[in-house]
């Protein structure tokens, strides 16, 4: 099993511990609403918050380490959120 498996294994398990499940077709939250409800950003935001102390933890690591990859691929994801959630570069409401 490749670490990107075990990384989908992971996320699969946090957001099934937020309450959603898989129908097949699409991800429900609770009470059957669609997984896009607006209660769905503040877990996105969660889980980058968990990606983000990762990232701490394995940043600075030996170089062709599985954590030097780990946190690449960690970076590029966060990097994609931060400019999607935050397209401004800022917090709504933040300071810079």
């Amino acid at each position: 099993m490749t670490n990107i498996d075990k990384q989908r294994i992971a996320a699969v398990r946090a957001i099934e511990a937020l309450g959603y499940t898989f129908t097949g077709v699409e991800w429900k939250g609770l009470g059957g609403t669609s997984a896009a409800s607006p209660s769905l950003v503040d877990e996105a935001d969660a889980m980058h918050a968990l990606l983000v102390q990762r990232a701490d933890k394995v940043e600075g690591c030996a170089a062709g380490s599985e954590e030097e990859t780990e946190f690449a691929m960690i970076s590029e994801i966060l990097e994609d959120y931060e400019a999607k959630h935050w397209p401004g570069g800022k917090v709504p409401g933040g300071k810079g």
